[in-house]
């Protein structure tokens, strides 16, 4: 969702394929329900706290830092805090929150939402990526971006 929000307030027409009945389900279920969002402290903190090796997120999150992201969310409206261990939640302890204030800015923004439709396949032509195929119609796009979610949540 928060994909579909950059690419629409960049000026792309955007269609979110949505395989559930309802977008972020999985979200809503995060922090034991109130959503944690991000851990408050700087991003050599969050790579030296990742498990394993996090200097893969280095670029990504240098790009896009906690910062931004509690920026991102006080931009919709939804009020923060921060808690033991520099964790953020929204003040209401409320994951559906930050469900709802996604959803009205994708309203806001004029995003298409096909709910029940699974992304099946990419369409490539000429070497790119054109679209995408889902419950057997084809969505043309000049740029795809796949966010699959995780495996928790079947």
């Amino acid at each position: 969702m928060m994909a579909a929000v950059a690419a629409a307030q960049a000026g792309a027409e955007v269609t979110l394929l949505e395989k559930n009945d309802a977008p972020g389900r999985k979200l809503a279920l995060t922090g034991k329900g109130r959503c944690n969002l991000a851990n408050a402290c700087a991003v050599p903190e969050v790579i030296k706290n990742v498990p394993g090796n996090g200097v893969f997120l280095h670029g990504a999150l240098r790009r896009f830092s906690p910062d931004d992201l509690m920026s991102f969310f006080t931009g919709l409206g939804v009020a923060l805090k921060v808690e033991r261990g520099r964790r953020v939640f929204p003040v209401s302890d409320d994951a559906h929150e930050i469900v709802s204030a996604l959803k009205k800015r994708l309203k806001a923004l004029g995003v298409k939402v096909c709910y029940e439709t699974a992304a099946q396949g990419l369409i490539i032509e000429e070497g790119r990526v054109a679209g995408a195929r889902a419950g057997g119609e084809i969505f043309t796009a000049d740029a795809v971006i796949v966010a699959t979610g995780g495996l928790s949540y079947p």
